[in-house]
């Protein structure tokens, strides 16, 4: 449904702002039942539903204090509890864990997606975070400039990204650019600056010999122990190493001067060192090719 001419307070969308925008003036209970006030219901009816949230969201306790005495967490329950007592179809949270310490924003998340999946209301989640938009979303979008350039499940962003834009904006991507040089049954041959290789045909389309395109390949997805199946190898330089806890992300350089990720469970086979040259390889499905970048209309 479209909602262009329907003026901002009749389209039933609640909002939760990056800084939640607290009334200074205001106890925890007047704010969260301030929207109800705006609609005017009936007093006996604002207290009994400003209870009740207030106690559905555990912030009870701080009904009669005010802002300027709560907690990054505690303020964040304020702002929802205020956005969701309404209960409007669509709340749109405009990045609403970014000024939370790191370690509260994943039980943050938790507790809305826990909100969500209770009261379910859709959710809008806007963030420049791709972690919290994989975690959280069940349809991720990835916008450029304002265009959409994909739309899907997290796995589809992930593993299937539709343009380079969105193959070099997801995290442990690497992206080839280069020129189809031929195509053969179910496979694409591309030639890049790093070398030849092949990635499978996309079902939609069949691009031409001398074509300009780009191809991506996770990080997760390249070994340094190729095999005969790994039919895509090069030679590169172990150039930095990245200890994230559950995984290791190691940065290559190639001949070109380019960079090549690779990421691999913490234990998981041996450990390099910088400075170490090695062959990577990947299997032909592993890559994926990227449609045509849409010009702007």
């Amino acid at each position: 449904m479209r909602v262009n001419d329907t003026p901002p307070w009749q389209r039933d969308i609640a909002m939760m702002f990056q800084d939640f925008a607290l009334f200074p003036h205001m106890t925890v209970a007047r704010q969260v039942g301030f929207g109800l006030e705006m609609l005017r219901r009936p007093a006996a009816e604002i207290r009994r539903r400003v209870t009740d949230s207030l106690a559905a969201f555990d912030i009870g306790a701080l009904a009669d204090r005010k802002p300027d005495t709560l907690s990054g967490g505690q303020k964040q329950r304020v702002a929802l509890a205020r956005a969701l007592i309404t209960e409007p179809r669509i709340l749109l949270l405009d990045e609403p864990i970014g000024s939370l310490d790191y370690s509260l924003r994943e039980a943050v998340m938790l507790e809305l997606r826990d909100v969500q999946r209770r009261l379910g209301i859709s959710f809008i989640w806007v963030t420049h975070d791709q972690n919290e938009a994989f975690s959280l979303g069940d349809r991720v979008v990835v916008m450029n400039h304002a265009r959409i350039e994909q739309v899907g499940a997290p796995e589809d962003i992930a593993e299937r990204p539709r343009t380079r834009f969105v193959a070099s904006f997801v995290q442990g991507t690497n992206v080839f650019d280069g020129t189809v040089e031929s195509v053969d049954g179910d496979h694409i041959r591309v030639r890049t600056p790093s070398g030849s290789f092949l990635v499978p045909r996309p079902d939609e389309r069949s691009p031409s010999a001398g074509e300009p395109t780009s191809f991506s390949v996770r990080a997760a997805l390249l070994t340094m122990r190729p095999g005969s199946e790994h039919v895509n190898q090069v030679r590169a330089v172990c150039h930095a190493i990245e200890y994230l806890g559950a995984i290791r992300r190691y940065d290559f350089r190639l001949a070109d001067g380019r960079s090549l990720k690779l990421e691999q469970f913490t234990g998981r086979d041996r450990r390099i060192g910088e400075g170490e040259p090695v062959t990577l390889g990947w299997r032909i499905e592993d890559g994926w090719l990227h449609a045509p970048p849409v010009e702007p209309a």
